[in-house]
């Protein structure tokens, strides 16, 4: 019901209306989905932090970091925005950290302006956008 007006829920695949058992499971399995997202998530990061913190990339069979993309933390900084959504908070904080006192513009070398726009520019808005910490538009 919205604005007092009940509105008919129609299933996308098979063109039948939802029921409140469909939905209750549809929830149900979309709580299951989001913690195993979550918790891939959660693993993915433990491994970037632990193998290759402030490099721009982590590269997981050898477990070595690496830096393709001007070693301006990539990985980090594309990936504050998500963090924040994921409510993974500590994770947050040491990234911003990292941010406030180990990311750095001032390396002579060559980088691409589209991979440095999307993922560094792009990630510090977005930090900026969600936690309002002024650090991401003074970087």
């Amino acid at each position: 019901t919205v604005a007092g007006v009940k509105i008919k829920l129609i299933d996308g695949v098979g063109g039948r209306e939802v029921t409140e058992e469909m939905r209750t499971a549809s929830d149900a399995q979309g709580r299951i989905r989001r913690e195993s997202v979550k918790a891939g998530m959660k693993h993915a990061w433990a491994g970037y932090k632990k193998y290759a913190w402030g490099r721009d990339e982590v590269k997981p069979l050898s477990n070595r970091g690496q830096d393709n993309w001007g070693g301006m933390g990539v990985t980090l900084v594309d990936s504050l925005d998500t963090l924040w959504l994921m409510g993974m908070k500590d994770e947050f904080k040491e990234a911003r950290d990292w941010v406030a006192h180990s990311l750095t513009f001032d390396k002579a070398g060559s980088v691409s302006v589209f991979e440095t726009t999307i993922r560094e520019l792009g990630g510090l808005l977005a930090a900026y956008d969600l936690s309002k910490d002024k650090i991401f538009l003074q970087k």
